[in-house]
């Protein structure tokens, strides 16, 4: 089963943070499906459209001013996300070395993460 011909859907968590899964199982515990389908780009392009704040719902809740600085985090499965600078981070979470403003975080995390799918379903799809 070749990557590049498989279906996919766009999930949720209620942090609303978005990820990719294979649209034939269901969502990850703790992930919802958005009923987006797809290929890997179709679902990748919503994402963009859709998910222009990475700061998870509870941090966009707090309202932190403008000229917060804030962190590039990841987690096991490769997934980014950004954290306030000075806040203790969420676990199963770790810093990388890039911080600045939301928008050069942002840049960042747009540039490098080119595969929204966590780790662990990527490397069983690429042993299939």
């Amino acid at each position: 089963m070749k990557q590049d011909k498989l279906e996919y859907k766009v999930v949720i968590n209620h942090e609303e943070q978005y990820s990719i899964w294979p649209h034939n199982e269901p969502p990850p515990k703790g992930w919802q499906d958005t009923r987006i389908n797809g290929n890997l780009n179709k679902c990748h392009e919503y994402i963009r459209e859709v998910w222009t704040d990475m700061r998870p719902l509870s941090l966009r809740k707090m309202k932190l001013p403008k000229n917060t600085l804030y962190a590039v985090i990841i987690n096991h499965e490769e997934q980014f996300a950004i954290w306030p600078n000075d806040v203790d981070l969420p676990k199963y979470w770790k810093a990388l070395k890039v911080k600045g403003n939301l928008d050069m975080c942002t840049e960042y995390i747009e540039e490098v993460w080119t595969d929204m799918r966590p780790l662990s379903l990527r490397n069983r799809l690429k042993s299939q």
